[in-house]
């Protein structure tokens, strides 16, 4: 689920790159939890690691095309997945009021 995540946070992100600290944040990972995440999709190459162009102490994480077929392959499953355990079990009557409190929850928690 976190390698999922990560590659479509990277996936939705303009030029599908990131820095490592916004990309923690937007997974709720901590820095160094995210630097073993990156790192092992690096390992399987879907995602390479860049210096930022102008803080040398940054890094960005850039989805690889592998990664992108990786993620847009395992993105039904997950889907399919993510309704069997959580959505399946939700009656159906409710399932537009749900959507609405987590639009709000979302909404207020990326407010600046």
């Amino acid at each position: 689920m976190t390698e999922f995540a990560v590659l479509l946070l990277l996936s939705e992100a303009p030029d599908r790159r990131m820095r490592m600290s916004a990309l923690a944040a937007a997974a709720g990972l901590t820095p160094s939890r995210i630097t073993r995440v990156v790192d092992g999709l690096a390992h399987h190459g879907m995602v390479r690691k860049e210096r930022h162009d102008n803080d040398r102490r940054g890094n960005h994480a850039v989805l690889t095309d592998t990664g992108l077929r990786a993620m847009r392959s395992a993105q039904a499953t997950h889907l399919a997945s993510a309704r069997r355990r959580v959505l399946d079990h939700i009656p159906e009557h409710l399932v537009p009021d749900l959507a609405q409190a987590l639009a709000g929850t979302t909404e207020a928690l990326y407010q600046p």
